[in-house]
């Protein structure tokens, strides 16, 4: 696993929020794409939501908040706006094709 990155601050929460949040499709209200009266759970972004809960130590904490190879936070989960939402597989679905 590797090293989970967390804002020090405000002022570095929200640089980090305007250069990934902001301009990410997971999350509508961020983006200002929707209001928050228009907002229902899949236009929010659970990522942020378990960032803001947990504390970077908690396994809740979410592990797509990183740093890059060149050692800058970054989000793994980034989704270009305008960009489709990659689709999870159904976890009650058996996996006929598994991995040896």
């Amino acid at each position: 696993m590797s090293e989970r990155y967390r804002p020090s601050n405000g002022t570095e929460g929200e640089c980090f929020h305007g250069a990934w949040c902001n301009n990410c499709a997971r999350d509508a209200l961020l983006n200002g794409s929707k209001e928050l009266e228009e907002c229902d759970d899949g236009d929010l972004c659970e990522i942020v939501a378990r960032a803001m809960t947990h504390s970077e130590d908690d396994p809740n904490y979410p592990e797509e908040w990183t740093y890059d190879e060149s050692g800058n936070p970054c989000c793994t989960a980034f989704v270009p706006i305008g960009e489709p939402l990659p689709t999870g597989r159904c976890v009650k679905t058996k996996d006929m094709f598994e991995e040896e």
